[in-house]
C-alpha cells in the first residue's frame, strides 16, 4: 500500500485524494486552512464543463484596451503589483498566437469534456450527488453588438458537440422572468451544472475521506524534497513527513514548491470577487453568465451569488472590496428587483496560467512528486478529472488524456 500525501485541501486535492483512497492507497491531506477554505470557497459554483474557449484568444483584444482603462472593469492590475505581472502577461500574448492557441483550445476542450463523467463517477463513490443539478446557463446581453460578436464562440461550442441555444430578449425572460427589458438576447447551454453551494461540497467530499480512514493535517508545507524511493515533505513548524508520493495541489500558492522542484512555472493568481445575498428578493432557475460585463450570477441554496471578474495583484495585497460593489451594481440593471442590504464579500486567488490549461504531470526531478493545480476559472469543473489522471500517473497507468498538454514543461 503507498503512502500518499496530497498538499492542497481545496476541491482539486479533495478530489484527488478521494481517488486516490478508492485505489488503494493510504492518504493523507495536508492543509493549513482546511478544507474548500480558500478559492474552493467562493467560487461560481459551475461545472463549466460546456467552456472551451482559453482566455488568451485572438477575439480578447477587442476588450482588454477598454478593460484595463476601468480600474473596476472585468479585468484590472493593480497599480502596486504591474511590473510583477509583465512576465506572466508576455507569456498570455504568446499563448494568443495561432499555433500556441490551438493547443490551448484542444487542451481545454478535452479535459472539459472528459469532467462531467469524471465527476458523476466521483459523486457516486462519495455520496455527495445530492450536491448538484442540471440547471443550465444562460449567456445573457444588454447589448446586440456584443451578441453577434459571441456568435462565433456559441459556433465553436457547437463544433465541440455542445448544445447551444440562441434565444431573444423576450425568450430569456420567459426562463428568468426577474431579469430586466434591457436584455435583448443571449443563448441557452442546457447541459451546464450547477453545486448547491461549493463549500457544502468540499465539507462532504471531506466527510467522506475521512470517513473512510484519510487523515487532513492542519499545517503549511514549506519544502517538498524527494530522496530516493520516498518523498521528504518539511512543515512550517519543523516536522518532517515521509512520503512514498507527494501531490502538489495547493492552488495559486503551488508556484514555489514547483520551483523548487526544478520548474518554473508562470503561475499568477486571479483575484476573483462576489458577494452573496441572502435575501436577495429575486431569484433564478439557471446559471446566468453576463459575458459583456464578466461575471456570473448563480443561485445558491445560501442565497444568490454575484461574482467574477479578473483581478491581477499577488497573493499579498489587501483586497479592493470596490470591485465586488461594483459588479453588484451592475447586476441590479439585470435583475432590477435585487436587494443588496444583506451581502456578504468575499475574495479568492484562483490559479492561472497563460494559456488557461492546468498543470498535471510529474515533477522534473522526480516521478514521486505529481502536479494538479493551475486550474484557473475551471478548479470545481476539472477537479474529478485532474484527480482520475493524476491517479492513473501515480499507478503507472496510462491517462486516459493526452497529459503532456498540461505538463509543467510545456513553458
Amino acid at each position: 500500500m503507498r503512502h500518499i500525501h496530497v498538499i492542497g485541501a481545496g476541491v482539486v486535492g479533495l478530489a484527488t485524494a478521494l481517488r486516490l483512497q478508492q485505489e488503494g492507497n493510504s492518504v493523507a491531506l495536508i492543509d493549513r486552512n482546511g478544507p474548500g477554505e480558500m478559492a474552493s470557497r467562493g467560487n461560481a459554483a459551475g461545472i463549466a464543463w460546456t467552456d472551451v474557449t482559453p482566455l488568451a484568444s485572438k477575439d480578447i483584444w477587442k476588450k482588454i484596451p477598454s478593460w484595463l482603462l476601468d480600474p473596476l472593469g472585468p479585468l484590472s492590475v493593480r497599480p502596486g503589483y504591474a511590473l510583477q505581472i509583465l512576465p506572466w502577461m508576455a507569456q498570455f500574448c504568446r499563448a494568443a498566437l495561432p499555433d500556441r492557441l490551438k493547443l490551448s483550445v484542444a487542451g481545454k476542450a478535452a479535459i472539459n469534456k472528459a469532467a462531467l463523467p469524471a465527476w458523476e463517477r466521483m459523486w457516486q463513490a462519495s455520496g455527495t450527488r445530492e450536491h448538484v443539478y442540471l440547471r443550465g446557463c444562460i449567456d445573457v446581453y444588454d447589448n446586440a453588438r456584443q451578441i453577434d460578436d459571441a456568435k462565433p464562440f456559441w459556433q465553436e461550442q457547437r463544433g465541440h458537440g455542445i448544445e447551444v441555444e440562441e434565444l431573444s430578449g423576450d425568450q430569456i425572460r420567459e426562463l428568468e422572468p426577474d431579469l430586466a427589458g434591457n436584455v435583448v438576447g443571449g443563448a441557452l447551454v442546457p447541459g451546464w451544472m450547477t453545486v448547491d453551494d461549493p463549500h457544502a461540497l468540499c465539507l462532504s467530499m471531506a466527510e467522506a475521506f475521512a470517513r473512510n480512514g484519510g487523515k487532513i493535517i492542519k499545517s503549511s508545507v514549506s519544502a517538498v524534497k524527494p530522496r530516493g524511493d520516498h518523498v521528504v515533505l518539511h512543515l512550517e513548524d519543523g516536522e518532517q513527513i515521509i512520503s512514498d508520493h507527494a501531490i502538489v495541489a495547493c492552488g495559486a500558492w503551488s508556484k514555489e514548491l514547483a520551483g523548487q522542484l526544478g520548474d518554473r512555472v508562470p503561475l499568477e493568481t486571479e483575484r476573483g470577487y462576489n458577494t452573496t445575498f441572502t435575501d436577495p428578493n429575486v431569484s433564478l432557475k439557471h446559471a446566468v453568465m453576463l459575458p459583456g460585463l464578466g461575471f456570473a450570477v448563480t443561485q445558491l441554496s445560501t442565497g444568490l451569488r454575484i461574482g467574477g471578474a479578473v483581478e491581477f495583484g499577488g497573493l499579498k495585497l489587501d483586497p479592493n472590496w470596490k470591485r465586488a460593489d461594483v459588479m453588484a451594481e451592475k447586476a441590479a440593471r439585470i435583475l432590477p428587483g435585487l436587494n443588496r442590504a444583506n451581502g456578504t464579500r468575499w475574495m479568492g486567488h484562483r490559479p492561472s496560467l497563460p494559456d488557461t490549461l492546468p498543470v498535471i504531470g510529474s515533477s522534473r526531478v522526480s516521478k514521486r512528486v505529481t502536479y494538479a493545480f493551475g486550474h484557473g476559472h475551471h478548479g470545481l469543473t476539472q477537479a474529478a478529472i485532474t484527480a482520475e489522471l493524476v491517479a492513473d500517473i501515480v499507478q503507472g497507468a496510462c491517462p486516459k488524456l493526452d497529459i503532456s498538454l498540461y505538463s509543467a514543461q510545456r513553458f
